[in-house]
């Protein structure tokens, strides 16, 4: 099934149970080609195929991450457009709506942004929305990009953050975050994880929590490794034909631990009422 007009207004939580649903299916239509076509829904949220009749299933996560960048900015995307036009022409071209620079939070920002990029190709799908860390059951640790991945390095820095002070082994009772390095042709997330059981920064306890967070991330990166940045080297570029293979084994692990004081979120205001609709 494709929604083809998910947005905020259709979605709706039950006051007793706190239950989600999505609702307004008038829009709806069964997949039963390999793709849907006809102009409908929401501009603000349409995926620019919908505008050539031609797709599939991914409209419905471009619109989910419009959704997320509203629930983030608490601003209807594209409110700084005057018309469906205007909205058209931003959409077709590849240009997102200026709230998205107003999303503070990088892992949030990183959804939104695959979600809603221009070729379908290049957006989550959704098993990828599925398995994705940020949507996963809250363990109080997370794990992030410390500095920009350009794709070319198999070392990677990143930078977990132990929300929960208690799992961190003799540190003090504050929000803090290990930084360290990750070979993606070298290591993996349980080894990685249990040498940090083993280096005295968590309890053994912990060690699958640790790994999992690790390797959700490590996904995502190699992910995008796979399908984002080829696409963005020049065409010389694409074959990487390193001859670097005599690798030794794997260094020990480095990590350096920092402690940030976490701001609340800030105050929500309430979101224009959905005023745009196709003719």
């Amino acid at each position: 099934i494709i929604h083809r007009d998910l947005k905020c207004d259709n979605i709706f939580i039950t006051g007793p149970t706190g239950s989600v649903k999505i609702g307004d299916l008038g829009l709806a239509t069964l997949k039963r080609a390999s793709f849907a076509k006809s102009v409908i829904g929401t501009p603000e949220f349409m995926a620019p195929e919908m505008y050539e009749e031609h797709y599939d299933e991914s409209v419905d996560v471009y619109a989910f991450g419009m959704c997320m960048l509203e629930m983030a900015t608490s601003e209807y995307p594209y409110s700084e457009c005057q018309n469906a036009a205007q909205i058209y022409r931003k959409v077709t071209c590849g240009i997102k709506p200026a709230s998205f620079e107003k999303v503070h939070d990088p892992e949030i920002k990183e959804i939104i942004g695959e979600c809603i990029c221009k070729n379908k190709e290049e957006r989550y799908e959704i098993k990828d929305l599925l398995s994705h860390a940020f949507f996963a059951e809250d363990t109080g640790v997370r794990v992030e990009l410390a500095e920009e991945d350009h794709g070319r390095k198999p070392a990677i820095a990143l930078r977990l953050w132990v929300e929960d002070p208690k799992k961190l082994k003799g540190k003090p009772k504050d929000n803090g975050a290990i930084e360290f390095t990750f070979d993606l042709e070298k290591e993996t997330p349980d080894g990685v994880a249990q040498e940090m059981i083993e280096s005295g920064f968590f309890h053994e306890s912990d060690v699958k929590i640790v790994a999992k967070s690790i390797r959700d991330r490590v996904a995502l990166i190699q992910w995008r490794r796979e399908r984002i940045w080829p696409a963005l080297q020049p065409p010389e570029q694409r074959d990487p034909g390193s001859p670097d293979k005599a690798r030794g084994p794997p260094a020990p692990l480095q990590v350096q631990v920092t402690y940030h004081a976490q701001a609340g979120p800030p105050e929500s205001e309430e979101p224009e009422a959905d005023q745009h609709l196709l003719p």
